[in-house]
């Protein structure tokens, strides 16, 4: 498969999907024949073998699923990397400082523990899809790549490094991620270089989905937390391992989902406040998103570091960061900046 065929079924209005698993060099294609709506998480259970494609809240739009497809594998096309460290040059908008002063505010009151506020970045393209996600496939080589589209949707992009959780039979992984640094230096940071509040975030999202995953399954072990590279970036990662029945994948999913890496805590009352405080129009942004296989592998991704064409020649870039009581505006600004520039450093976009 080459760029002129990827290219000729977006013209062509096809639903499709092309992704590429971390560390791997393989392009997985399907074309979707079969392309159902889910009204919520739990309605997986009518779903034995898919590509699915979720919003970050279940109850806002569909959750997309390519039933069964047949998928064709092809070689990722050399290219050369581009990724900088990337620092701010985007000013700090009056939107985010008043959407920064409410989420902080929030936080410091006691209502939350903490607060994940997102925002966007519109720019112009000329390069084709295809093009960016085949950089994207060589500057992001630990992230899982996609290039999803469908009626349903429109047409996204994204280079995620977080997996929300994968296995096969009853043996099962997931990730605690967070906390965000320069990882374009070497070596990486030690864990015990990170700020309490890096740490302290990180820490949230692990404690939270233990407590899920307990009430499902079994924990078998626990590795971490280590600093880990995405693309330009560092985060703090802690490998969750553990055993459930497969009938309760999507409670379980619905559980975890959206975690305090994207969202906050408590989860139902900070996707409340998330709704009605932050301009940014999320969609399937925070959301979830790979394979789902009640009979094989599945392996699902949390939808970051990702962009949404609103047409032909225009995107629209969306990343977040965990608020806390001692978070501090600049520092969250340059985080959301360095985010951005997981996709804006790329070749096809300079």
């Amino acid at each position: 498969m080459v760029a002129s065929d990827i290219n000729d079924w977006i013209s062509n209005g096809c639903d499709f999907v092309l992704f590429r698993y971390p560390q791997q060099t393989d392009v997985h294609a399907a074309r979707s024949e079969a392309t159902i709506c889910l009204s919520t998480i739990i309605d997986l259970k009518r779903i034995s073998r898919g590509f699915v494609f979720a919003p970050f809240a279940d109850s806002k739009l569909p959750i997309i699923v390519f039933d069964n497809p047949q998928t064709a594998t092809f070689r990722q096309p050399e290219r050369k990397s581009a990724l900088s460290s990337g620092t701010s040059s985007e000013k700090i908008t009056d939107t985010y400082t008043a959407e920064f002063e409410a989420f902080r505010n929030a936080v410091r009151n006691g209502q939350f523990s903490k607060l994940v506020l997102a925002r966007t970045l519109c720019t112009s393209i000329s390069s084709s899809a295809a093009d960016i996600f085949f950089d994207a496939c060589a500057a992001c080589p630990n992230s899982f790549v996609y290039l999803f589209s469908s009626r349903q949707s429109g047409m996204w992009l994204g280079a995620t490094p977080e997996i929300l959780i994968e296995g096969s039979n009853r043996q099962m992984h997931t990730v605690a991620l967070a906390g965000t640094a320069n990882g374009s230096a070497f070596p990486l940071p030690d864990i015990n270089d990170w700020d309490a509040k890096n740490r302290n975030e990180q820490k949230i999202v692990t404690d939270y989905l233990l407590a899920q995953i307990q009430a499902f399954g079994t924990v078998r072990s626990i590795v971490g937390p280590n600093t880990v590279r995405a693309a330009h970036l560092a985060h703090i990662k802690t490998d969750i391992f553990f055993d459930i029945n497969e009938k309760d994948l999507p409670q379980l999913i619905a559980a975890i989902h959206p975690t305090p890496a994207v969202c906050g805590l408590p989860k139902n009352e900070a996707m409340r406040f998330i709704s009605t405080n932050e301009s940014t129009s999320r969609e399937y942004y925070a959301g979830f998103l790979g394979w789902y296989d009640t009979q094989a592998d599945t392996r699902l991704f949390v939808n970051l570091r990702c962009m949404k064409w609103t047409d032909n020649q225009n995107v629209k870039l969306i990343a977040g960061g965990g608020i806390l009581p001692e978070s501090e505006l600049e520092s969250e600004w340059n985080e959301t900046e360095n985010k951005l520039r997981t996709l804006m450093n790329l070749n096809s976009f300079k």
